[in-house]
This record gives C-alpha cells, structure tokens and sequence, in this order.
C-alpha cells in the first residue's frame, strides 16, 4: 500500500521520520508459508478470516463493553465513553478477571480466532496439525494508548519452540487508529535474541519483558523501518516470538476503540505452556485473565500483558 498520511503515526506523541516507515508485504496465501515466514519474520494474510463473522465477534464484544458503562450510543459505532462502572460491578482482580474472560470466551470472537479457517492455515504453516492456547489476549485500546516495543517470547516460552502469534484486528484500522508495526529484520537480530531468550518474566521478576531502548532510537541503530498497513476485518498478522513488535499511538479523534485479539498457535505434537492450556488457564503470577490490563476498566491504565 502507499501511505497518504504519516503523520498520523506517532509513538508516544513523537512522530516518525518518513525514512522509518514502511508498508507490511502480503503473503502468498498459496505459497509455501513457512518460508515466507523464515524469510519475513511475518505474513500478512488479507481475508484469513471471514469479515462478517469478525464484526459480529466485534459487536459481541462491544456490546459487554457496554455492559459497564464503557462504549457510547450507539453501541456499533464503537466510541468510547470515557466512563466505566466496570469496577463498581467487579471490585477485585479476582472478579474483573473473570468478567474478561467470559468476554474472551465469547463464540463468535471464538469462532474467529480459534475457527476452523485459521487452523486450516496453522496446518499448512507447520506442514502438520496445528493446536492453540485456549488463553487469549483480547484488547480494547483507546484513544492515546499504544502498545511498547516487545517481542513474545519472555512471555510464552514453556512450551514449544514452534509457537506463533495471530494477531487478528476485530475492527478497521486505519493509520489513525494505532495499527500494529513490526520492526524490519528484527527476527534476525541476534543481540534481541540474546537478551530475552530464555528470560521467563514469571520466574525472573527484575527484569522487564518488553524492550527498553526507545523504538524509534533502535529502529535508526539497526537501520530498519517500522512495517505496518491499514487493517481490514478478515486480515491477520501472523509472526514468531523473537519478531519485535508494538503498536502506534492510537491517535483516533473521535474517540474509536481499537479491538484486536492475539492468539498462539503450535504444531499440536509439540508441548504446550501450562499457562495458557484448559479451562481456566492460569496465565501469569496464576492471575489468570486478571493479569491482563485489558481486564482493567477502559478508564485505568496498567502494565500491558
């Protein structure tokens, strides 16, 4: 895609030089993906999904967003209100981590991200059948809110060495609207390898997964861009756990809620990490969903899980 706007790009209200900015490559989706992936350090898949199966898993989520207050009339239009009696409703992390689950377990927003068109494509990916967490990261970002430069693996990494990432958006998103980037060449970038392999933030709590240095300050050191596109409902990004990676400042002027939902795929003979496997996953710390700061009413803000 050509970009008519950059400025609408900005991390941390900085905005990005032109030089850094670069357009995400479609995939072959009738390629061999793997390669492409080894190759990239991603795939833009364009109609992975079904787009109206993927609005209706966004109003379904809108709508128990509205539930507590936290999206305007009318609910489709996905606007934040700048209110929330989340917390009034679900006083402790106990509580609103059971509410975001429940939202999280909603069937079309399942049906989606853990549907059987994905899976076809996580098949083909590993050259074998494909299973995924049952935990997943479903987030609703509002306006001046974006993502830190990270990549997953201190996160997930007690299971397979196979394992990726779908990021789905459940909604438009525009260069506005804070789209996901991904850092060029970052799969290969060995000193990044090096400092988080094998760093497990729920065993070591000193050390923080996400990266420190500033995003633009890496992106000019390693010569690279940061790659992104406007996102259409059907489109997933799929990448691996050393692909560093973040999101834009959601930078929307009318206040729209940016909704995507993460997911992990691995081939299904490989082990899986315990903390995201059954029924009541335990996540991070045994929190479960309550670890993620999207279980916290749209109103707070907390450290991004």
């Amino acid at each position: 895609m050509t970009f008519t706007d950059t400025r609408k790009l900005t991390l941390n209200g900085q905005p990005l030089p032109d030089e850094r900015i670069g357009s995400l490559t479609e995939a072959d989706a009738s390629g061999d993906l793997f390669a492409q992936l080894a190759r990239d350090g991603y795939l833009l898949l364009r109609g992975a999904h079904d787009a109206t199966e993927v609005d209706t898993a966004r109003l379904e989520a809108l709508y128990r967003l509205a539930e507590v207050g936290e999206v305007a009339e009318p609910t489709e239009d996905g606007i934040a209100s700048g209110r929330s009696h989340r917390r009034d409703i679900y006083p402790n992390t106990v509580e609103l981590g059971a509410f975001w689950q429940s939202v999280s377990e909603g069937p079309a927003l399942r049906a989606v991200i853990n549907g059987p068109r994905i899976a076809k494509i996580m098949d083909r990916l590993f050259g074998e059948k494909s299973q995924h967490f049952s935990f997943a990261w479903l987030r609703a970002m509002t306006a001046g809110r974006a993502s830190p430069l990270h990549v997953d693996h201190p996160y997930m990494n007690r299971g397979s060495k196979r394992l990726v990432t779908c990021w789905t958006p459940l909604c438009d998103i525009s260069l506005a609207d804070g789209p996901l980037y991904i850092l060029e060449g970052s799969h290969r970038w060995d000193d990044i390898r090096r400092q988080f392999e094998g760093h497990d933030v729920d065993q070591d709590t000193t050390r923080p997964g996400h990266i420190e240095e500033s995003a633009i300050a890496l992106a000019q050191r390693k010569n690279s861009r940061f790659l992104t596109t406007e996102f259409k409902p059907g489109d997933c990004l799929v990448f691996g756990m050393f692909t560093a990676h973040g999101s834009f400042d959601n930078a929307s002027q009318t206040g729209r809620i940016r909704l995507s939902c993460d997911t992990r795929f691995q081939p299904a003979a490989d082990p899986m990490d315990h903390r995201f496997s059954g029924s009541s996953p335990t996540a991070h710390n045994g929190l479960g969903y309550g670890c993620l700061s999207a279980a916290l009413p749209m109103t707070e803000t907390g450290k991004l899980r």
